[in-house]
């Protein structure tokens, strides 16, 4: 009789949240309160690429950002820079520092929540083996101290 008790309490508590669950996922506005990550790519994928742009692309939401660091794998090497830009495909002003294996990108502005941020890595080396690379990225936002982790994205490059 507990057992058939605890089941029930279980499913109960699970159909109370799968609203919850269905709602942060819609991607519709003001659905989730917090900036996140939305996809990443490579442009092209093929490994062996020369002049690869690997793209990032963050939702902010919730309060404004003013800035983003990406944690890069040690065998990545970005040799043309990184540019931001909105959905409208719109050049972010920013300025951008790549140290060791971490860029930090300030905003001149911040970057009001509701845009969709598209951060292109350019012409990015690799050691042109097929790899799924993985970018830890943080985000500073307005009237926070510290940066607040939003996740790490993963880009898979392919041998022809």
């Amino acid at each position: 009789m507990k057992l058939k008790k605890m089941i029930y309490t279980a499913a109960f508590t699970l159909l109370l949240l799968s609203p919850i669950t269905t709602v942060l996922a819609s991607g519709k506005p003001n659905d989730y309160q917090a900036s996140h990550i939305i996809d990443s790519a490579a442009f092209p994928n093929d490994a062996e690429a020369m002049t690869a742009t690997y793209e990032i692309e963050v939702h902010v939401q919730g309060k404004p950002l003013e800035g983003l660091s990406i944690d890069i794998p040690s065998e990545i090497k970005i040799d043309d820079g990184i540019e931001v830009k909105n959905s409208e495909g719109e050049k972010i002003a920013t300025e951008v520092s790549i140290n060791e294996n971490k860029a930090q990108i300030i905003f001149s502005q911040p970057v009001a929540p509701e845009t969709k941020l598209s951060i292109l890595m350019k012409d990015v080396i690799t050691p042109g083996y097929a790899e799924t690379w993985q970018f830890k990225v943080d985000a500073k936002i307005v009237g926070f101290k510290e940066a607040i982790p939003l996740g790490i994205t993963q880009i898979m490059t392919y041998d022809d």
